[in-house]
């Protein structure tokens, strides 16, 4: 048995009520009045709908039996089961079952299923399990977050904060699942557009966890992910199909945001210069060319990189009106160019560069204070020393001039050795890790 499983297994433990008979193998049979029973008892119940005619739930069978022996033992809080739809009909209905096989995940006292879509492995079943029944447990343990947390532009929304912020203006939401493929393929592009309408004041671009919120996802009645949503004034006015390109999603926001009316030029006019700057393959020489540069090379799905965003945005705007230092990141996902050649290798990854050389850092990850601390000793140099490097050549323009000097990338004055750095990172962990999982065919009733 595999760590994982056995991780998974040690999550569970109270006995199942004697009136709950196995089926095939170690699965368990639920009929209506079992059904209520243990969804109100036990801690959580992972139910397969299927019919006995159905030849995808046939094949899938044998992997539903083995996760019914892993999690169905005598002392679990958790039950693996199966309701018959040519049996109980009425209960199907119910529950909104229109496929067979559907797989759906219930929490103590909560009617409200989450639809597992993910590949029908064991593996990947498993892995749903321990992050459903782990962000319960986070959800019980935290006070419910009513403000509206903005890190890159995008709003995170919850059961508790979304009624009120999207009760005005514009609002393009994604409801998703983190364990489903597809949200997992859209999750980078839709961090990108969050960036780029950052500072635009018609629009909001959010995002909610249906595993985190499952009340909100009921009442807009998110069946599928990712599952895009153009909100007005609390009132939706468009869902967005099948876009998963950040040219798709940017001409649907061009789009809408003309549908009321806007004039296009006052809402695509240039943007004002954000704390952080957004670097990328084709500015990374330019920006450079600041006296001190210090970047934060994250990715998207990175949950250690989100964390430090806040901070990230909070260091930008001390440094702001500091002409000689500019607060900058790269996304290593869309400009993986950059980060190969800076042999970032963990994410986030911070690095001071000053007049294009690579400064030192002395430790690890650093509070704020000592961030700001760090930048400052770089700045504090002397009034003869100043003069000297003016020659290398501060841009004076904004740093939103796409202009490049006429620099000479094959001489050694422009190289930057990784080896003069310590660099501040942090190694990905399995939670930061993308696992791709594809959709399953299902028989239609």
């Amino acid at each position: 048995m595999g760590s994982w499983t056995l991780l998974l297994v040690a999550f569970f433990f109270i006995s199942l009520p004697e009136n709950v008979a196995p089926v095939a193998g170690s699965t368990y049979e639920y009929d209506p009045d079992v059904f209520k029973l243990q969804i109100q008892e036990l801690d959580g119940n992972f139910i397969m709908f299927y019919a006995p005619w159905c030849r995808h739930c046939t094949e899938f069978e044998p992997i539903w039996i083995e996760l019914g022996e892993l999690i169905n033992t005598k002392d679990s809080q958790f039950a693996i089961a199966q309701v018959d739809c040519t049996k109980y009909n009425k209960l199907c209905h119910d529950n909104d079952i229109t496929g067979y096989p559907t797989l759906l995940y219930y929490h103590k006292n909560s009617f409200t299923p989450i639809e597992y879509k993910g590949t029908r492995d064991l593996p990947s079943l498993t892995l749903f399990l321990s992050e459903v029944f782990t962000m319960k447990e986070e959800i019980n343990q935290e006070k419910p977050d009513k403000e509206v947390k903005v890190y890159s532009g995008m709003a995170h929304l919850n059961d508790h904060n979304i009624e009120k912020f999207i009760s005005s203006g514009q609002h393009f939401i994604m409801f998703y699942a983190p364990w489903c493929g597809a949200s997992q393929k859209l999750a980078p592009i839709w961090a990108e557009l969050a960036v780029q309408y950052a500072q635009n004041e018609y629009i909001q671009i959010g995002q909610v966890n249906c595993m985190l919120s499952e009340m909100t996802c009921k009442n807009f009645d998110i069946k599928q992910y990712p599952y895009l949503l153009w909100i007005v004034n609390g009132r939706i006015m468009g869902v967005a199909v099948e876009m998963y390109t950040l040219d798709e999603l940017k001409e649907y926001v061009q789009k809408m945001l003309l549908a009321e009316n806007h004039d296009p030029q006052k809402f695509m006019k240039k943007k004002k210069v954000l704390p952080v700057a957004r670097i990328t393959e084709e500015t990374f020489e330019t920006f450079l060319q600041k006296d001190l540069v210090f970047v934060n090379y994250f990715a998207p799905w990175c949950a250690h990189c989100m964390q430090l965003s806040p901070l990230w945005l909070k260091l930008g705007e001390k440094f702001q009106n500091e002409s000689r230092v500019l607060i900058a990141d790269v996304d290593c996902v869309r400009s993986k160019t950059v980060c190969e050649m800076e042999k970032i290798n963990g994410l986030p990854t911070l690095i001071l560069y000053k007049n294009k050389e690579i400064v030192s850092l002395e430790n690890g990850g650093r509070p704020f204070e000592s961030l700001v601390t760090l930048v400052n000793e770089h700045l504090d140099v002397k009034e003869d020393e100043k003069e000297s490097q003016s020659e290398v050549g501060t841009l004076k323009k904004d740093v939103t001039d796409k202009t490049k000097p006429d620099l000479d990338d094959s001489s050694s004055e422009n190289e930057i050795s990784v080896s003069d750095v310590i660099i501040i990172q942090n190694e990905l962990t399995d939670e930061d890790k993308v696992i791709v999982k594809d959709e399953n065919t299902k028989d239609e009733l």
